[in-house]
């Protein structure tokens, strides 16, 4: 049997997944909570190490978004057999160093505003729409203010995450999905990540970093027609 398993990004929660999980009907579904951070040196690694023996048997259908990408790159760089397709929404395999700054921030009680946040994340017509994506965004950047150190975590691993090398090993088929407004997992990083993998397919959509979750309809569509596609690619190569 195969699952899909959904990783969310920080400082989200997994009903980021909510309106996507429901709509997956062809196969079971788990959408692991990421949120709670180890002080470490590898938190992608240590986390996906601590999440690969609590998923379902069988094989798996890996999706992240942002943090929760890095979080499944590292799950398939480990058990790349156990992977029948990978995608990665607005994320990167490469450092973002500004990061560490705002992770000292966030750790001292001075992180950017909950409207800081939802405008890097969303366009502007989706936040003046106010629709589920982003209230639930909102939600999760106080619900992070109020108690940061798990968000100042992931930003700091953020920052220094740096698996390049290794993702030009991994023979596993991969689907990018980048936005054009996204000021962190731009297009061209992006371009460069999918330049790296082996087996690589990059899509580019008109939105910025959460704007995939706003018709979470469309979104369901899309990682079914990624799904599908790997598939079609085929296995492993030998």
């Amino acid at each position: 049997m195969t699952t899909w398993v959904l990783v969310h990004g920080t400082p989200l929660s997994p009903a980021v997944w909510d309106g996507v999980s429901s709509r997956l009907t062809d196969q079971p579904v788990v959408c692991p909570d990421v949120s709670h951070l180890p002080d470490t040196v590898d938190v992608q690694a240590t986390v996906a190490g601590r999440l690969a023996p609590t998923l379902p048997p069988g094989r798996w259908d890996l999706v992240g978004h942002s943090f929760g990408g890095q979080i499944v790159l590292e799950l398939a760089l480990a058990q790349p057999e156990r992977v029948r397709s990978l995608t990665v929404l607005c994320s990167r395999d490469t450092p973002f160093p500004a990061f560490a700054a705002v992770a000292d921030a966030v750790a001292a009680g001075e992180g950017p505003p909950v409207e800081a946040g939802l405008a890097r994340w969303f366009l502007p017509a989706e936040r003046a729409a106010h629709g589920d994506a982003v209230v639930r965004a909102a939600a999760d950047l106080a619900v992070a203010h109020r108690a940061p150190r798990d968000w100042a975590r992931a930003l700091r691993a953020i920052s220094s995450f740096d698996r390049a090398a290794e993702a030009a090993t991994l023979d596993v088929p991969v689907t990018l999905l980048a936005q054009r407004h996204d000021g962190v997992s731009t297009p061209e990083v992006m371009a460069a990540f999918a330049g790296r993998l082996p087996r690589a397919v990059l899509h580019v959509g008109d939105g910025a970093h959460m704007s995939p979750f706003v018709d979470p309809a469309h979104l369901t569509r899309s990682l079914v027609s990624f799904r599908d596609d790997a598939c079609a690619r085929g296995g492993p190569r030998r």
